[in-house]
């Protein structure tokens, strides 16, 4: 019995490892005055701000909740 807990327990980890990240997909992109691009993911729930040097941004980016503006 205690195996069986123990597996069932460590069969959960790897869910909570994720807990805390999301990936957003299609960004709204515009360049700013120094050349640099801002991306800007966002959805019902999170918005998340970044900034490149490229001139298009990442299709799809992973971001930690806790670090939500």
């Amino acid at each position: 019995m205690k195996s069986y807990i123990l597996a069932l327990l460590s069969s959960l980890l790897p869910f909570n490892a994720m807990a805390g990240q999301i990936t957003m997909r299609n960004p709204e992109q515009s360049t700013m005055k120094n050349g640099s691009t801002l991306c800007v993911y966002s959805n019902s729930i999170y918005t998340f701000t970044y900034v490149t040097k490229s001139k298009h941004c990442p299709y799809s980016k992973t971001f930690n909740t806790e670090d939500e503006e």
